[in-house]
């Protein structure tokens, strides 16, 4: 059982990676959500709640800031019941889920909430500038929380997203390489 829990993971991540290799916007956010579902399935299988927990609101926020501009409310709000959903996640890992308050537990459980709420915030605004130094919080983060996890696809993906962030940043930020910043119209 454990080789088709870890495969979803690898699925999950092949998706996740590989969906950038699309040219239609369409297209890429269908792997993505793809990619973010398969690994709530296999966080919630590895026993990993708050990861489960953390995907599935993750595909929530992809849509709704996909939709931000339409939303009868700024983005400031949606930001706040993000990061509040992710807080209020936390909280019932430790009084309704049952998750063990110790030590570990408590600074573990609370990285991928760190990282989801960073990646928010950057996500709400237009700079990928921000958007890359985000990751270098997100990343580490989840990296960490799927090596206590032995979430292998969440691993893989996290070390080939820094190695993206890392690049990307030498490339733009660094070397000042300008980046395109047309939006291609295909779906």
């Amino acid at each position: 059982m454990d080789f088709w829990i870890q495969a979803i993971g690898i699925v999950a991540m092949v998706l996740n990676v590989g969906a950038y290799q699309f040219k239609s916007k369409r297209n890429i956010l269908l792997c993505m959500f793809a990619g973010s579902a398969l690994f709530a399935v296999n966080m919630f299988m590895l026993g990993a709640i708050m990861g489960g927990i953390m995907n599935v609101l993750g595909v929530v926020r992809s849509i709704a800031y996909m939709k931000k501009d339409s939303l009868p409310f700024p983005v400031k709000v949606l930001n706040a019941m993000f990061i509040g959903a992710y807080i209020v996640s936390y909280v019932l890992s430790f009084t309704l889920i049952g998750t063990e308050p110790t030590a570990r537990n408590l600074i573990l459980e609370l990285l991928p909430v760190i990282g989801m709420s960073v990646m928010t915030l950057a996500f709400s605004g237009n700079n990928s500038r921000i958007i890359r130094r985000a990751g270098l919080i997100n990343s580490p983060s989840w990296l960490v929380y799927n090596i206590f996890n032995m979430a292998i696809g969440g691993i893989l993906c996290e070390m080939f997203g820094i190695a993206s962030i890392i690049s990307s940043i030498i490339r733009f930020d660094i070397l000042g390489k300008k980046e395109d910043v047309k939006q291609p119209n295909a779906q």
